[in-house]
C-alpha cells in the first residue's frame, strides 16, 4: 500500500533541512542534504502510519498541496527569529511495504486457494503473492 501525504521543507541557513507534515500534526524531521531529508520524511510518514495501522486508528486524510500554509506551520512553531533561506512544499509517497520490511513488522503465515489459471499467470508473471496478498488487504483496509 502507499500513502501520499504533502510535506513543507525548509533550507536552514547552514544548508540542511528541516521537514514537517502538517497532516501528521506537525511531525518533524531534518536531513543534512535534500535527498536525505526526503529519504527521512519517507521513513517518518512510514513510521507514523505504520504505528496507526497498528494500533487500528484511522489514517488521517492527505490535504491538498494548495490548502497547506506555511503561515499555519510557522504560527504553530511560534518561531519569531526563524531565518530559513528557503522554503518549499511538496508530494511525498511512501511505499508502506517496503518500510514495514525493513523494520522487521511480524508477519503470519496464511494459506490461500486460488484458481490454477490465476497460479500460472501471476507465476509466469513473477508475482510476488505475499507483497501482493499484503497490498490488496491493505487496500481493502484502508480505503
Amino acid at each position: 500500500m502507499r500513502v501520499v501525504y504533502p510535506v513543507l521543507f525548509y533550507e536552514e541557513n547552514d544548508g540542511k533541512y528541516s521537514v514537517f507534515v502538517p497532516d501528521l500534526d506537525n511531525v518533524s524531521t531534518c536531513g543534512d542534504t535534500l535527498d536525505e531529508a526526503m529519504y527521512m520524511a519517507q521513513d517518518l510518514i512510514a513510521g507514523v502510519i505504520l504505528d496507526k495501522m497498528e494500533e487500528g486508528s484511522k489514517l488521517p486524510k492527505a490535504s491538498d498541496l494548495e490548502q497547506i500554509k506555511y503561515k499555519d506551520l510557522e504560527d504553530w512553531l511560534d518561531n519569531k527569529d526563524w531565518n530559513y533561506k528557503s522554503r518549499f512544499k511538496t508530494y511525498i509517497m511512501v511505499d508502506l511495504a517496503s518500510f514495514a520490511e525493513k523494520w522487521n513488522k511480524k508477519l503470519v503465515k496464511k494459506t490461500v486457494n486460488i484458481p490454477m489459471w490465476i497460479n500460472s499467470m501471476a507465476e509466469e508473471l513473477n508475482v510476488n503473492f505475499s507483497k501482493t496478498l499484503e497490498e490488496a488487504l491493505l487496500e481493502k483496509i484502508y480505503k
